[in-house]
């Protein structure tokens, strides 16, 4: 009876897990699905919002680590679907500018929350790896990113209607807040060995350049295939779906793999260098062959997908369950810089989100991948077993 209910209590919980990932799929395309719409009936410029959500990222998952340190995961994944939830609603009838943008940075914090306390609990619910069940959890979250704007198209002419989308982090509070806190955490180390966490140096640099790398594509997924073969924008607006689709392929496709036991480490190398090297060709394709080039980042968006799930799931393999919740949110947090970042950098160099120049910058940034996790995967852990 006992061991039933213990796997009855985990069910729930790896359920409740894939609710609160599918709720930052909402979140994460929300915001830019409905600004088109919002702009038109609030009658101003909304483009503040996606830094603003954004740094509401950037605050959650700061705000994350201190409180994943004394709280159960369960504790933050509730706080942070709940004020996606509040967020949703909000966006959706917001009236004024103001309204707007601070609904889409409570947004952001929520997704912050979630995203660094779901990686702790993925590390504690994973059967060995965290890697298979972090790639199968990122793939929920472009499942639900890339059914979100088609939502919002069919609702554009009713934006509050879309507050029904949040129903999606609300199930999350459902289902976690009738099931059983994890035991308060007794194994925090009492003193931070600085030594000890530069094993996970390759990780947090490698972070911030996948995810800078990921932005780029994500957020112009609209604007590159409008400007490269010069389509209507409501036409161009469909490859924020077609990413997140794409994204879903490739996260899903290396879940498979890990269960078919295949290492992380191989999975992660080999395909940020094929992607690294197909980025380039778009770069050089982009003038004389667009169609080509955007074939080719397609290709690079499937191959790039599990990238963030196994470089983060690689780092909490080397931590004991308590250092992993101390340093989840500061890794988190590299990549967030990494997205604000890395797009500031490309537009400094080349001002155009679809040129050549993005392409090659990006390229070289997503080949430094590969030679970080092949240094981190010859660095053995240096983590203490927890006392």
């Amino acid at each position: 009876m006992t061991n039933g209910a213990g796997r009855a209590r985990a069910g729930r919980a790896r359920a409740g897990l894939f609710a609160a990932f599918a709720g930052l799929g909402v979140t994460a395309a929300l915001v830019p699905a409905i600004l088109p719409s919002a702009e038109r009936a609030i009658g101003a410029d909304l483009s503040a919002a996606v830094p603003a959500l954004f740094a509401g990222l950037l605050a959650g998952v700061l705000v994350s680590g201190p409180l994943l340190t004394r709280r159960p995961p369960q504790t933050a994944l509730l706080l942070g679907s709940a004020l996606q939830a509040a967020a949703v609603i909000a966006v959706a009838v917001a009236g004024t500018p103001a309204l707007f943008i601070a609904a889409a940075t409570v947004a952001g914090l929520g997704f912050g929350l979630v995203e660094a306390a779901g990686s702790v609990a993925a590390k504690s619910l994973a059967v060995g790896s965290a890697t298979g069940l972090l790639s199968a959890l990122l793939g929920t979250v472009a499942v639900s990113a890339a059914v979100t704007p088609l939502l919002v198209a069919l609702g554009s002419d009713m934006r509050p209607a879309l507050g029904i989308l949040a129903v999606v982090p609300l199930v999350t509070v459902v289902m976690l807040a009738g099931s059983a806190p994890a035991p308060a955490r007794e194994d925090v180390p009492a003193h931070r060995d600085v030594r000890g966490l530069l094993v996970l140096l390759p990780f947090a640099v490698a972070l911030p350049l996948y995810v800078g790398v990921e932005t780029v594509l994500s957020g112009w997924s609209a604007v590159i295939p409008e400007r490269i073969l010069t389509i209507d924008p409501g036409t161009a607006a469909l490859g924020t779906s077609a990413f997140w689709g794409l994204m879903a392929l490739g996260r899903f496709g290396a879940a498979g793999l890990r269960r078919l036991s295949v290492a992380p480490v191989a999975i992660l190398a080999s395909a940020t260098s094929t992607a690294a090297v197909l980025m380039a060709a778009a770069g050089m394709l982009v003038g004389p062959a667009p169609a080509w080039a955007l074939v080719a980042l397609a290709a690079v968006v499937v191959l790039l997908a599990p990238s963030y799930g196994l470089i983060l799931g690689l780092a909490l393999d080397r931590l004991d369950p308590a250092r992993s919740a101390a340093v989840t949110g500061a890794l988190v947090a590299c990549g967030a810089v990494g997205g604000t970042f890395v797009p500031t950098l490309i537009l400094l160099i080349g001002r155009d989100p679809a040129s050549s120049t993005t392409f090659l910058v990006s390229a070289v940034l997503c080949a430094l991948v590969p030679v970080l996790m092949l240094v981190a995967s010859r660095t053995p852990s240096q983590t203490p077993a927890a006392s």
